[in-house]
């Protein structure tokens, strides 16, 4: 039994480092985009995408996105694709498509949100 576990152990340890070493990426897609499908994708040799990414959240991160920024990574995700599989709703909401990463601290700080409503 003690045997079995070990080796149960390194293949876990050598599959994370197959997957760490050769930039397996999953990214979602949601239903809304117009060049592909819903579908949770594999894609491999890709590490600017994060380890669970979706092309909304990736536009997100950046400084100043492109008005067509999605579409443009979209259509590179669709030339690295190795895998399709099913939409995955909750996998698509832990990439956090709707918060973008530059504007963290301003968006999440009350008071500065309370000043802008009464501006508006």
């Amino acid at each position: 039994m003690k045997i079995a576990f070990q080796i149960f152990t390194v293949l876990i340890f050598l599959c994370i480092i197959t997957v760490w070493l050769g930039g397996l990426r999953l990214v979602v897609v949601p239903p809304a985009s117009i060049l592909m499908h819903a579908a949770t994708t594999v894609v491999a040799d890709s590490h600017t995408y994060r380890m669970i990414d979706s092309p909304q959240a990736m536009c997100g991160r950046t400084y100043r996105p492109a008005v067509d920024c999605e579409q443009v990574a979209i259509r590179k995700l669709s030339r690295e694709v190795l895998v399709h599989l099913p939409f995955s709703q909750w996998l698509y909401e832990f990439t956090e498509p709707k918060r973008p990463m530059n504007n963290a601290l301003i968006g999440e700080a009350t008071l500065r949100d309370s000043i802008q409503e009464k501006f508006q």
